[in-house]
């Protein structure tokens, strides 16, 4: 994690400095102008770092060798948008994965946690550690609003506040960390077992809501490199098969591109 995180961040870096230093924008003026009433599509690819009830840490993700699990998952977007004189109107589709895992057992100095808040209704678990794994799809509308006062810095990267509402669809299951016995499930036929998981069409859904930045940095006229970090919060407490706390949300930071397919 803190590796992508790094090598987000040194291209989100170089790419200001070069905005500054070598303008693709050469209109005389230290503004970049905006591409107005023009229809494009968007693709990104990024990590998933999920917030919830099974998390070993608060912000940093954990890998359990035994077993080959590992907190940190990725997911892609590919959209639509509709760049205006004040903003950008983004329509997109997400598919990914979120992970977590918790140990009521010591290893080394790491965190070992409570176990008063187990989730277990069919009492299937009686073990030192949990792990879920979520698979879900997206659907978004969004809003980028530009930091015109910060951008007036650069002449070819632009940065927004991105805000948005959503529609997750996933499936949900919870085992043992150490022995991957069923604990709990969500989207399957059999939540007991663990067995049948629906289809899309039948598996749970649950309204969301995302704020962040987005940074563009102008290879084109036409297309853009684009730089997301955002916040995601969930209406409800099951994307981890556990619901005993607040609800559950995740980090993404992704990079990508827009094209501008034409004017209009």
């Amino acid at each position: 994690m803190k590796k992508f995180i790094l090598f987000v961040s040194f291209l989100f870096g170089l790419m200001i400095s070069n905005a500054q230093e070598n303008p693709v924008y050469p209109n005389g003026e230290n503004v970049r102008p905006p591409s107005s009433q023009a229809w494009g599509i968007l693709f990104s690819y990024g990590a998933i770092n999920f917030n919830g009830d099974i998390k070993q840490y608060d912000f940093g993700t954990a890998t359990q060798e035994n077993g080959d699990f590992d907190e940190l998952r990725y997911a892609y977007n590919v959209g639509i948008r509709r760049t205006l004189n004040q903003g950008v109107i983004e329509l997109s589709f997400s598919k990914g994965e979120m992970a977590g895992l918790k140990r009521y057992q010591g290893e080394g100095d790491d965190i070992v946690h409570s176990r008063d808040e187990i989730y277990d209704p069919y009492n299937n678990f009686d073990g030192l550690g949990e792990k879920f794994m979520n698979q879900f799809i997206e659907f978004n509308a969004s809003y980028l609003h530009p930091l015109k006062e910060l951008n007036t810095y650069f002449t070819d990267f632009d940065v927004s506040v991105k805000a948005g509402l959503g529609m997750n669809i996933f499936t949900s299951q919870k085992q043992d960390l150490y022995t991957d016995e069923h604990i709990y499930s969500y989207g399957y036929d059999d939540d007991v077992n663990g067995n049948d998981k629906n289809s899309w069409s039948n598996a749970p859904r649950t309204s969301t809501l995302s704020i962040g930045l987005v940074g563009e940095y102008g290879i084109t006229k036409e297309l853009n490199l684009i730089f997301e970090s955002s916040y995601k919060t969930s209406m409800d407490d099951a994307w981890d098969a556990t619901l005993v706390g607040d609800n559950d949300s995740y980090y993404f930071f992704g990079i990508g591109v827009a094209y501008n397919v034409f004017d209009y």
